[in-house]
């Protein structure tokens, strides 16, 4: 049996960098340190368990098979996600005051 793996697509990691930026410079280097952390261990978590988050029901046949989950302690940030062979791809990482049928109907995912 394959270990279980996450895959950050580009955009997703794009989403990483931006937010642990805002959190280093209008919080302190050490939370978005922490941040970056955390969204890694619970990709990490998540690629052992795909079916921890939650299907948002978005229309699109693209996006079937996607799911949301929170950041561990940073419970205002979704991660999209799409459970694969032996883990999952991270889609995206976005703040859950977004919408996100818009966002991906605008951006779309990778």
């Amino acid at each position: 049996m394959s270990e279980a793996r996450y895959v950050v697509r580009p955009k997703a990691d794009q989403d990483l960098d931006d937010q642990a930026f805002y959190y280093a410079t209008e919080g302190s280097p050490e939370l978005g340190h922490r941040f970056l952390v955390s969204a890694h261990e619970t990709f990490s978590l998540l690629s052992t368990q795909p079916d921890m988050g939650w299907n948002p029901k978005l229309r699109p046949s693209a996006l079937h098979g996607l799911r949301l989950f929170r950041v561990t302690g940073f419970e205002k940030i979704l991660i999209l996600y799409r459970p694969v062979e032996n883990g999952v791809e991270i889609s995206r990482v976005i703040h859950g005051s977004q919408n996100v049928r818009r966002l991906l109907r605008r951006q779309g995912i990778e």
